[in-house]
C-alpha cells in the first residue's frame, strides 16, 4: 500500500507553524514526516541551528497525531544523539520511527543497525549511480551491500529513499533510477522519493523551485509527479518542499489511494455533458493488443454517441467513436500521434501536457486508468 508524507524544517520556521501544518496534513491522509537533522551542520544557507527540545516537540507532536518520523542524520549527529550501533533507544523516546543513514556508515555497521531491539526501520540513499549495464560498479556495490544486510542484518527493517535536489537542473532521471528501484524491489525493500510543491517557500535553495527527486518533477503538479513515482517502482511519495498549499495537499490526498492512474483531460465545448460523465465515471484499461498509433479502451462501448465534432485527431487527442463505427460505437481512444480527421470519431478534448508522460504507463494495458476533468 502507497503511502504519502510530508517534510518540515524546524531550521526555518517555528515549531507553532510546523504543527499547524502537521495538522491540516494529517487531516488529509498523510501519515509520514521527513526532517533532516543535517541541514545547519551542512550549511544550507538560513538554517538556524535547532536545539533538541524543539525536535522533541515536533516529534512528539507527530507521535500524537499517530504520524510516523524518518529522521535524516549522518554519523556526527548520530553520535551527538548518543546513539550505539546495538542501543537507537534515545531515538525511540524522540519519537522517530525511521533512521535515515546519510553517510558516515559501512555496509557492515547498517547492517547492525537493522537488527536494534526498538524496531526502528533503517533508511539508506537509493540515489546511487545507475545502469542499464549491471555491471556497472554502483549497482554492482548496491547488490553487495543488500546481500550484506541481508545476511548479517534484518533486511525486514531496511528501506531505501531517494535524495531530493533543490539545485535545478542536479536531480534524477527515471530512466537511471527505475533499474536501482526494481533492484530493491527484489529483496523486498521499499523505495521512497519527494516531489515538489509548485506553492511552496523556497527554504533549501532560495534560487531554486521545488524540492524533487526527478528533475522533470520540478515543474509538474505534486499529484502527477506522485502517480508517476507510483508507476516507477515508488513505494511512498514526500512533499520535498516546507509547506505546500492546502490544494496540493488535497489533490496527493485524494490520488494517492486509487488503483488507477488520474488522466486529466480538457474538454472542448461540444462534448455533451452526459457523455462526459458516462466516460469519467468508468475505470477503464488499454487493450493488450497495442496499436503502434491509439490507445484503445473498450469499457465505454456501448454509449450511444451520434456523430459531433468529427475533427482532426491530433497527437494527445481524445475522442470516442459515434454510431457511424457499428460495434465499435462508444469505444474511447486517445491519440498517440497526429492522425487525420474520421467521420467515425467525435473529438471531445485532450490530454493535459502535465499527464502527457503518464500515457506512457497505459500502453498494453499496463495500468488501469480513469479521465478527469482539468480544473
Amino acid at each position: 500500500m502507497h503511502e504519502i508524507g510530508i517534510s518540515v524544517y524546524p531550521n526555518f520556521y517555528p515549531v507553532d507553524q510546523i504543527k499547524d501544518y502537521l495538522k491540516e496534513a494529517y487531516s488529509l491522509g498523510f501519515k509520514k514526516v521527513f526532517v533532516s537533522m543535517i541541514l545547519y551542520n551542512h550549511g544550507f544557507k538560513g538554517a538556524k541551528d535547532v536545539d533538541a527540545n524543539t525536535w522533541n516537540d515536533i516529534f512528539s507532536y507527530c507521535k500524537e497525531l499517530g504520524m510516523n518520523v524518518s529522521a535524516d542524520i549522518n554519523d556526527e549527529v548520530f553520535n551527538e544523539l548518543g546513539c550505539s550501533l546495538t542501543d537507537l533507544s534515545v531515538l525511540q523516546r524522540m519519537g522517530i520511527t525511521k533512521l535515515r543513514v546519510d553517510g558516515g556508515f559501512t555496509s557492515e555497521e547498517i547492517a547492525v543497525l537493522t537488527k536494534n531491539q526498538q524496531g526502528i526501520h533503517i533508511e539508506v540513499n537509493a540515489s546511487i549511480s545507475s545502469s542499464d549495464n549491471q555491471q556497472d560498479n554502483a549497482f554492482r556495490e548496491c547488490r553487495n551491500f543488500l546481500e550484506t544486510v541481508k545476511k548479517e542484518g534484518n533486511i525486514g527493517q531496511l528501506t531505501a529513499c531517494h535524495n531530493f535536489f533543490p539545485l535545478p537542473d542536479t536531480a534524477l532521471s527515471l530512466k537511471d533510477i527505475r533499474p536501482i528501484n526494481d533492484l530493491f524491489a527484489s529483496y523486498n525493500v521499499p523505495v521512497s522519493g519527494f516531489v515538489a510543491s509548485q506553492l511552496s517557500p523556497k527554504d533549501l535553495h532560495h534560487l531554486g523551485h521545488g524540492v524533487c527527486t526527478i528533475e522533470k518533477h520540478r515543474f509538474t503538479p505534486c499529484h502527477i509527479a506522485m502517480i508517476e513515482l507510483f508507476a516507477n517502482g515508488f513505494d511512498d511519495v514526500f512533499i520535498g518542499d516546507s509547506f505546500a498549499e492546502v490544494t496540493e495537499l488535497s489533490e496527493m490526498a485524494r490520488c494517492y489511494k486509487h488503483d488507477y492512474i488520474e488522466i486529466p483531460v480538457v474538454y472542448n465545448q461540444f462534448v455533451p455533458s452526459e457523455i462526459k460523465l458516462k466516460i469519467q465515471e468508468k475505470i477503464l484499461i488499454s487493450r493488450v493488443d497495442q496499436p503502434a498509433n491509439l490507445i484503445r479502451a473498450t469499457g465505454t462501448r456501448g454509449l450511444d454517441v451520434s456523430p459531433g465534432y468529427c475533427a482532426p485527431r491530433d497527437k494527445y487527442t481524445v475522442s470516442v467513436l459515434n454510431n457511424k463505427s457499428a460495434q465499435y460505437e462508444g469505444e474511447l481512444q486517445v491519440s498517440m500521434k497526429d492522425l487525420g480527421q474520421s467521420v467515425e470519431h467525435n473529438v471531445i478534448g485532450f490530454v493535459h501536457p502535465f499527464a502527457r508522460e503518464l500515457l506512457l504507463y497505459l500502453l498494453a494495458g499496463k495500468n488501469k486508468f480513469r479521465l478527469v476533468e482539468y480544473k
